[in-house]
């Protein structure tokens, strides 16, 4: 239906062939842009409404309740699920601390929040397709969980901000976008109303980000040569992964606005866990996402933080290119 309308639209109505490089973008930004936009609506719509029946204050307290190594996998898993918003992750991290969640536990949230939710799961797994977005979603609970396991053991924790050492017993209040009250037990067409005001509030937060990352995708599509990113970022240049890495420092996107890119990448011929640790990279180590974090962390651990990371995605990267 969208692949129709957008053939009709730049091929019929406005004339344009899909040989030369501004139809060719111009076809990849309407097609990708109401697909897109659709899809999150629906998506954010379904996932509100599922999510509605979750108790996050029992949730969390399951996971504090369980042996290390396993609420580290806990944490990183309840990081994929948190709520597509600004506010899921760091809140929530705050929370963990504040409630005597160990360390470790609590980084293994903050890590996987970023790079994974399940929006983003569901338009990725429509770009490349599933196999590979299960590998992204596995490798991103891996990366969270041996991430936050390692951070604990190497005694970062002193390097929180001074507020958060006294891991007061402070009730919190968890993700602005979550649940209410353990009491409140809202009825069926409360929950469709309140889910479809969400999706719809959050869409007027994000759309302008879509916009862009499929405008640059679209640029991307139609007018950079596909030789360019077989050269540059093909499974033959050994110095790709760690490149990528560092090029997605300074960007800010979240996980469904870099995907159009990420797919235009992958379409052109860059190797696909290039593309991959750059998108993690993009949404977890961008440099905006470092100044939100400073809240939470002196620059001791986040100088630490990115260089640790940088390792675990270049060689997660590399074995996304041994493997497929």
């Amino acid at each position: 239906m969208f692949l129709k309308f957008a053939n009709w639209f730049v091929y019929q109505i406005l004339g344009l062939s899909a040989d030369t490089s501004f139809g060719s973008a111009l076809h990849f930004f309407i097609y990708d842009t109401i697909k897109i936009l659709f899809l999150l609506f629906t998506i954010i719509s379904v996932i509100a409404f599922l999510r509605s029946y979750i108790d996050n204050t029992k949730l969390k307290n399951y996971i504090e309740k369980q042996p290390k190594f396993l609420a580290h996998i806990l944490a990183s898993i309840f990081g994929a699920i948190t709520p597509f918003c600004s506010c899921s992750s760091i809140p929530v991290f705050i929370g963990f601390i504040e409630a005597g969640v160990p360390f470790g536990v609590a980084m293994s949230f903050i890590i996987t929040s970023p790079m994974i939710n399940e929006i983003a799961i569901l338009v990725l797994a429509s770009v490349i397709g599933i196999k590979i977005t299960v590998l992204y979603i596995v490798t991103g609970i891996f990366v969270g969980t041996i991430g936050g396991y390692l951070l604990e053991k190497l005694g970062y924790e002193k390097y929180l901000q001074d507020y958060l050492k006294t891991n007061s017993k402070k009730t919190n209040s968890g993700c602005c976008c979550c649940g209410g009250s353990e009491d409140e037990k809202p009825k069926f067409k409360t929950r469709i109303k309140d889910s479809v005001i969400y999706a719809k509030d959050l869409m007027a937060k994000i759309w302008l980000f879509v916009l862009l990352g499929v405008g640059v995708g679209a640029f991307l599509h139609g007018y950079v040569p596909q030789e360019f990113f077989m050269k540059y970022m093909g499974t033959n240049n050994f110095f790709a992964v760690p490149m990528a890495v560092i090029a997605g420092i300074p960007l800010y996107s979240d996980a469904t606005t870099i995907i159009p890119i990420a797919q235009v990448l992958i379409d052109k011929g860059a190797a696909i866990g290039t593309v991959l640790v750059f998108m993690m990279a993009v949404v977890g180590l961008s440099l905006p996402e470092m100044i939100i974090i400073s809240r939470v962390m002196k620059k001791e651990l986040i100088i630490r933080f990115v260089i640790f990371m940088f390792i675990i995605f270049t060689l997660v990267g590399y074995f996304y290119n041994l493997v497929i």
